[in-house]
């Protein structure tokens, strides 16, 4: 019989093995995983026209995608219903080239110091306004009667 083996970290003894695996029952019973499906679409970085042509047709009917970014081209290839490869290029192209931008226009000096004083007296306009309302609703407030009456409750006998 084998003497007991220790663990040099923890100092707890190790767990002694059998010559038969503990579990197998359980492996041969175990659902099996399911096959792995292959991709339908590669995808795949080139770096001209010439290099997509280059790169072979995959045989397995898989369509090969090709990201040309720096001519902005899309390139894909793949196998055709008659066997032969079938390589095809495509490209963005706006149909009207882009408005430009419109030039800002700055207004002079003199508008700007008019637009000034108009909100300046604007403002002042507006505060002599509001004070005339304070004034008339202050003025009218002590005319008003106290109609609050007392809850009626458990102590109220009214």
């Amino acid at each position: 019989m084998e003497p007991y083996r220790f663990d040099p970290w923890t100092g707890m003894p190790l767990r002694q093995t059998r010559p038969w695996p503990d579990n197998s029952y359980s492996q041969r019973n175990a659902p099996k995983p399911p096959p792995q499906e292959q991709p339908n679409v590669i995808v795949t970085r080139v770096a001209s026209y010439d290099e997509a042509k280059a790169i072979p047709t995959d045989f397995s009917g898989v369509l090969r995608i090709m990201l040309d970014w720096t001519n902005g081209y899309i390139y894909a290839k793949a196998l055709g219903n008659d066997g032969n490869p079938v390589f095809r290029k495509f490209r963005y192209e706006p149909d009207a080239p882009p408005s430009p931008v419109p030039q800002a226009r700055y207004a002079p000096i003199e508008e700007l110091d008019q637009l000034r004083e108009d909100m300046r007296n604007l403002r002042e306009e507006t505060a002599t306004e509001v004070n005339r309302i304070r004034e008339e609703f202050t003025a009218v407030l002590p005319l008003a009667k106290e109609t609050a009456e007392k809850p009626a409750g458990k102590g109220n006998k009214a």
